[in-house]
């Protein structure tokens, strides 16, 4: 009833086939090799539909491990230092997966919707550990295959979206964003419902997460494992070239002021992401549930703009939507310490929702814009590792700032400021006042 009821939800994301038809009720024509295969660009609308469900399990885990980490701390005992450990073991993960991967899925196109269907085979693996463990130590190796499945799928999916909607990039990276953002919004809320069941731990919460990848696993393999067929793949000693070429793309200053202005917007959202359940539940003695649905709008109104955020930007421009959505999020970042009932912090953060995965999707959309085919899954997977590389610092960066500046609400003013830098780091990219496409 949900997404019945959302003029975009499901049912419109399943009629994107109808909307991008050219006039005369022909198809666009598409360039790219993994576009003109049969098996998939008749049907892209289909295809861009299977990818954001499954983008919407990735982010539905993703969005709960930092609440489960409240519980995980609060049963072992951690120490903020403890915590802030097995956050950079996750961003190590993520660093790696994108930076290696990015090259590697470009060099094998052919095989994109299988290792979509790897990622979720991935989860149901890291879960399951993660659900056995019991110590810190195990839990350290755990964090690290956590986050590896999601950001892989960022890959594959990106560079195939990229590649399928050339003429509408920013607006069908934003309903693969919406994915995502559903995924933000449900996550947060269904691991503290979870968490908030007397007889399940922690425990039996990433086991459950394992049983639900299992099932996505078989929606991915039959609805996209044909993704990427009938295309040819690279040589294996291209992947050198590959690797080469991605720091190449560094030596476009739009590019790599654009990757500087994500790397800055992702440290900041990193802060708030990791440590905004321990403010709520540690600060303002919120209950896990209650803290759930508050974290829930912090991460996942998304769902709401981003589809706007897509389709304003292919019209007006990246900038337009960037600059503006950049500096309001830092003002509602900055106003969350300063207000006063949890009325008005519902709104805050509700505030700060809209524009924290939503202005992700743009930029990845302005890069996009500007690298040259071929390269868009060697230039996701720059943009994601660097970010998960400086990332894997970031934690204890913020754990510094907590026990030294005023504990879990300093984070707050540190994102917000972060947040800012990046809209001055679009502002120097003058990438022009339109998208290239």
């Amino acid at each position: 009833m949900l997404f019945r009821n959302t003029p975009l939800g499901i049912e419109g994301v399943f009629s994107l086939g109808k909307l991008l038809r050219a006039p005369g009720g022909k198809e666009r024509r598409l360039d790219s090799n993994i576009v003109t295969n049969s098996n998939v660009a008749p049907r892209r609308g289909l295809t861009l539909s299977c990818m954001s469900i499954g983008h919407a399990v990735c982010h539905t885990f993703d969005l709960g491990i930092p609440l489960l980490l409240t519980a995980i701390s609060s049963s072992m005992g951690l120490s903020t230092l403890q915590t802030a450990g097995l956050l950079a073991m996750r961003h190590s993960g993520s660093s790696v997966s994108s930076l290696a991967g990015g090259p590697i899925v470009d060099m094998l196109k052919p095989y994109w919707g299988k290792i979509l269907v790897v990622c979720m085979i991935g989860h149901i693996i890291a879960f399951g550990a993660a659900g056995l463990s019991s110590n810190y130590a195990v839990l350290v190796a755990v964090f690290f295959l956590v986050s590896i499945p999601g950001d892989l799928w960022h890959l594959p999916s990106a560079a195939s979206i990229s590649q399928l909607f050339p003429d509408k990039r920013g607006f069908a990276m934003s309903i693969h964003g919406f994915g995502s953002n559903l995924g933000n919004l449900i996550g947060p809320v269904f691991a503290g419902s979870l968490l908030a069941v007397n007889f399940l731990t922690w425990n039996d919460v990433f086991l459950i997460y394992a049983g639900i990848a299992l099932v996505a696993a078989v929606f991915v393999w039959i609805s996209l494992r044909n993704v990427g067929e009938g295309t040819s793949t690279e040589r294996p000693e291209d992947i050198l070239a590959r690797f080469y070429n991605a720091f190449r793309l560094l030596r476009n200053p739009v590019i790599s002021l654009l990757i500087f202005a994500a790397l800055l917007r992702g440290i900041g959202l990193t802060a708030l992401f990791d440590w905004t359940p321990f403010y709520l539940r540690e600060t303002l003695s919120f209950s896990v549930g209650v803290s759930g649905l508050y974290f829930a709008l912090l991460t996942g109104m998304g769902v709401v703009s981003a589809p706007i955020m897509g389709i304003v930007s292919d019209r007006l421009g990246r900038n337009a939507v960037l600059i503006p959505g950049l500096l309001l999020s830092a003002l509602f970042t900055f106003m969350v310490v300063m207000v006063n009932g949890q009325v008005s912090l519902l709104f805050i953060m509700l505030g700060i929702g809209l524009f924290s995965f939503a202005l992700h999707q743009i930029i990845q959309a302005a890069v996009l814009d500007v690298v040259g085919e071929g390269n868009e899954a060697t230039a996701i997977g720059l943009l994601f590792g660097i970010n998960g590389t400086i990332g894997i610092g970031a934690p204890f960066i913020a754990s510094l700032i907590i026990e030294n500046l005023g504990g879990y609400g300093s984070i707050f003013y540190y994102a917000g400021a972060l947040s800012a830098a990046s809209a001055l780091a679009v502002i120097a990219a003058r990438f022009g006042v339109r998208s290239n496409n």
